[in-house]
């Protein structure tokens, strides 16, 4: 572990470098909005409504990827055009409508006066995460961003989580933690070799975290601190 200058000039140890987070159900909630602009393409194109568990589902992956589970019967084109309305709706009206976890800021506060440094990796476009990151103190707090582009190239967790890694600078993996709530984020996690810790206030559940093994569990944003600092701290 290494030791680090606390906030009162004490010493504070750390079992981490870097922390990696997702950002929908993980830094915030933005299940409005996108509910708002996935029911919006669905109706625009006349296909039946899902159910609020069925587009609970959209938020984490590609949506790309969401599209296509739930619709098979459409083309690669088909789902891009709903992929594409989404996108219009979600930018005009549902971009500012998500809510920052209770204790993400303050996490993120010791973090950075910890000196460990911190980015969000997410499947969401880059430029729609700075958009909300930089509306927000987040912007603050996070030292930089790694999304995918507007067409969901390069949306695989596991290049993005790799992609973030390289921009903190941190090169020991055992040091890097990844924070999700998705499977996703477990899988791209373990494929690059770090651990992943699970948050249980966003939008998986226990049984996926159990199922693809998640390192930590954790139901709030002091957890995650415990995992980082250790219980005395």
């Amino acid at each position: 572990m290494l030791k680090y200058s606390g906030m009162n000039g004490g010493m504070i140890m750390s079992k981490f470098d870097a922390v990696l987070f997702d950002f929908d159900g993980t830094v915030a909630d933005t299940g409005e909005g996108v509910f708002l602009g996935v029911r919006h393409a669905i109706a625009t194109y006349g296909l039946e409504q899902p159910s609020d568990a069925e587009i609970r589902k959209f938020i984490g992956p590609p949506m790309v990827t969401s599209y296509h589970s739930l619709y098979p019967q459409l083309s690669d084109d088909e789902v891009q055009a709903l992929v594409d309305c989404f996108r219009e709706k979600y930018k005009a009206d549902g971009i500012y409508k998500y809510r920052i976890y209770d204790g993400m800021i303050e996490l993120l506060q010791k973090l950075q006066k910890c000196g460990i440094k911190t980015a969000v990796a997410s499947s969401k476009p880059q430029a729609e995460l700075e958009k909300i990151i930089n509306s927000s103190e987040l912007h603050k707090y996070i030292d930089c961003v790694v999304g995918a582009d507007m067409n969901y190239k390069d949306s695989d967790k596991a290049t993005i989580v790799g992609s973030a890694i390289k921009k903190v600078g941190v090169t020991d993996k055992s040091r890097i933690l990844m924070v999700g709530d998705r499977k996703f984020d477990i899988v791209g996690a373990h494929k690059v070799g770090i651990p992943c810790a699970a948050v249980l206030f966003g939008y998986g559940s226990r049984e996926e975290f159990e199922e693809y093994k998640a390192e930590y569990i954790v139901s709030s944003c002091a957890e995650i601190a415990e995992i980082v600092f250790g219980t005395e701290n």
